[in-house]
């Protein structure tokens, strides 16, 4: 449920409130300097761009190994291009995918092997990871029952092979060969879909060196940018002038029948769309309503604040106000998925509003001890955490989609500790070097402490909304737990590989073209991006609960729930920042994309998808999943940041019910 959460900046925009109210109020000091916000783009290059893939040196043929009924392999070329300096060029490096029966089932591996010194790098190893999960999950194998390798020919890096590789360990699963006449580029998404990649034209060069016919592209990028003659080139044309026949292709479907001539199995989408029904409709409506219980409450409260001081925060009051009232709206409409959405942050939003008035008043009229100590009274989260996880122990987890859900409740939990964790470290901070803030700072990180708390109790709650609302559904029964922690580590390496996947392909560049360390950077990227904020608060909160929750298989639902929101946070911000090029203003909002049509063919198909996953898992289907669901129906019609959201709610939808029916299967 963290995915939207539209007043994302309000941390910012409380600190720029809290500035003018201090001056409007008497207050002195100098004025805390704040970092500017990364461009939308790096700034450009004076000679060809430093490409993410590198060059593949002079290969020595080397002998395709002979399938075992033990092993089976297969070999793709992997498209790069690069530079030196003077012009930009592009080759194919040679890759064999082998799987074979793990040595120790139930420890899942993945190896990369180089004939060249550094011949891979993060971004490469970080798409293998995805490509294993992946391939698994739409194979529906266990990873951990297999021991997948990767040895690379050359040397060479970055994220534009995902879909190849992924097609490489499904053909490697499945028995069948990659056509050796044929390649192809672009990124995997956690449904499947082609993510775009840059440097295309060299690349279809390169495989015009290598003998190829065929090369597939990523849907949306027909046209792409010829670094040497400094202009878009059309790739079908470009194909054709070299004797290629090149395609553009939106999904891992299409790229395997393509690549390898057999299709992948695939459900049918139910006929009508998914929604929630009987109790979980019910429970959600009733969850909804409680929310805006809470919101009025939060709103009277925040009327008895001196008028002088709540002038200031009006504009984040009002948006509260809309979001209530939209809430109303959509419950009328017997949309509750999506008024329960409405509702929860108009209740944040106005509890924000309320403790950052309080604060300011009683900084005023009192000094900041009276500031921290209402603060710290009014949060009283990690008590609810450490209650709930309680709960969570003793809870009778029955089926699929109750394992599933306490997934997902884990989810918000781990997002909760690690944003508290934030917050104690930010008023310690304050606490111990008090002499070192101006006024303005001392409230602005008291600003963003509250910022921060009120996250945190928000996402407590909707971890126990969430058992309230989807415990009890479902007919499977629940598999080995032993093998739910495989799967949740697995996952937990996949995020983990997600995770460096964005800080290889756009935190460092950011801070190289910013002149920031990576620290700065990443500090810069919390203020600005909330999906990254949660991402780390999940990773932060995780290695916390681990000591409440235990480990072996009682740690499965933490792991998992933790994994599974920062992949889907991190796959969000890659697809953002690289695949979709968003721009921003100077707020950090998006206006627009560069890659429109490879947008809209993502939301196509993960609306597809989506719907797929949720059939397949039929009665074992977790209602959060219907939620999810039916919030990314409602954002795809909204603003850039929506349809940005929507994606990532689609993922969310699509991953919980495609973990339900691999559980389901698992205990058959």
């Amino acid at each position: 449920m963290y995915a939207s959460l539209r007043w994302r900046t309000a941390s910012f925009w409380l600190l720029a409130v809290l500035l003018v109210l201090l001056a409007a109020c008497g207050g002195g000091g100098q004025q805390a300097q704040q970092p500017a916000a990364p461009p939308t783009e790096p700034p450009p290059p004076t000679e060809p761009p430093a490409p993410t893939d590198t060059p593949l040196p002079p290969e020595t043929p080397t002998p395709a190994p002979t399938p075992t009924p033990s092993e089976r392999s297969a070999r793709i070329d992997a498209l790069y291009y690069a530079s030196d300096g003077r012009e930009a060029f592009g080759g194919t490096s040679r890759v064999i995918v082998r799987v074979r029966p793990a040595p120790q089932p139930g420890e899942l591996r993945v190896g990369f092997f180089e004939e060249e010194v550094q011949g891979t790098g993060n971004m490469w190893r970080s798409s293998g990871w995805m490509a294993v999960l992946l391939a698994s999950m739409l194979e529906g194998v266990d990873p951990t029952e297999y021991e997948f390798s990767f040895s690379v020919g050359g040397r060479i890096d970055g994220p534009s092979a995902g879909t190849l590789m992924t097609v490489g360990v499904l053909a490697a699963l499945r028995g069948d060969q990659v056509r050796e006449d044929a390649s192809m580029t672009g990124t995997i998404n956690p449904d499947g879909t082609v993510g775009p990649v840059g440097g295309i034209p060299h690349k279809i060069r390169g495989a015009a060196e290598a003998g190829k016919k065929l090369v597939l592209v990523p849907v949306g990028q027909r046209q792409d940018y010829d670094y040497n003659e400094q202009r878009m080139v059309d790739l079908v044309d470009l194909g054709r002038e070299l004797g290629i026949e090149v395609r553009e292709v939106s999904t891992v479907f299409e790229a395997y029948e393509l690549l390898t001539g057999s299709r992948l199995p695939r459900p049918e989408p139910p006929s009508s769309s998914p929604q929630l029904t009987g109790r979980a409709y019910d429970r959600m409506e009733a969850k909804a309503r409680e929310w805006l219980s809470r919101y009025e409450k939060y709103r009277n409260e925040f009327e008895t604040i001196d008028p002088a001081i709540k002038e200031f925060f009006m504009d984040l009051v009002y948006e509260s106000d809309r979001l209530a009232s939209s809430a109303e709206n959509y419950i009328t409409q017997g949309l509750v998925g999506v008024a329960y959405q409405n509702a929860w942050e108009a209740a944040a939003s106005a509890q924000v509003a309320l403790l950052a008035g309080n604060m300011v008043q009683r900084y005023i009229l009192n000094d900041l001890d009276s500031s921290v100590s209402y603060l710290q009274s009014s949060m009283s989260v990690q008590s609810e955490i450490d209650a709930l996880i309680a709960l969570l122990q003793t809870e009778n987890v029955r089926t699929v989609s109750d394992v599933v859900t306490v997934f997902d409740a884990y989810s918000e939990l781990a997002i909760a500790e690690g944003l508290v964790l934030i917050a104690d470290g930010t008023v310690n901070d304050l606490i111990n070097n008090i002499g070192l803030y101006s006024e303005e700072e001392l409230l602005g990180q008291l600003a963003e402490a509250a910022f921060y708390y009120t996250l945190a109790s928000g996402f407590v709650q909707l971890a126990r909304d969430t058992v309230d609302i989807s415990l009890g559904y479902g007919q499977a029964a629940t598999p080995d737990p032993q093998k739910v922690l495989n799967m949740a580590e697995a996952l937990r390496r996949a995020a983990e590989a997600n995770d460096a996947y964005f800080e290889s392909t756009i935190i460092q560049p950011f801070a190289d073209s910013l002149g920031l360390s990576t620290e700065q950077t990443r500090n810069l990227f919390y203020q600005i991006e909330n999906s990254y904020l949660m991402a780390q608060a999940a990773r932060v909160g995780l290695e916390v609960l681990r000591d409440k929750v235990g480990s072996g298989p009682d740690a499965a639902g933490l792991i998992f729930g933790h994994s599974q929101s920062a992949y889907t946070l991190t796959s969000m911000l890659i697809a953002k920042y690289y695949s979709l090029e968003a721009q921003l203003d100077d707020q950090g909002n998006i206006t627009g994309y560069g890659r429109e049509k490879a947008l809209i063919e993502m939301l196509d198909f993960a609306d597809r998808r989506a719907r797929e996953l949720i059939g397949l898992a039929g009665e074992d289907v977790p209602p959060m999943a219907l939620y999810y669901y039916e919030v990314a129906r409602s954002l795809r019609q909204g603003s850039p940041d929506d349809q940005l959201n929507a994606l990532s709610y689609f993922w969310q939808a699509g991953l919980l019910s495609q973990v339900a029916s691999y559980f389901a299967q698992l205990g058959q």
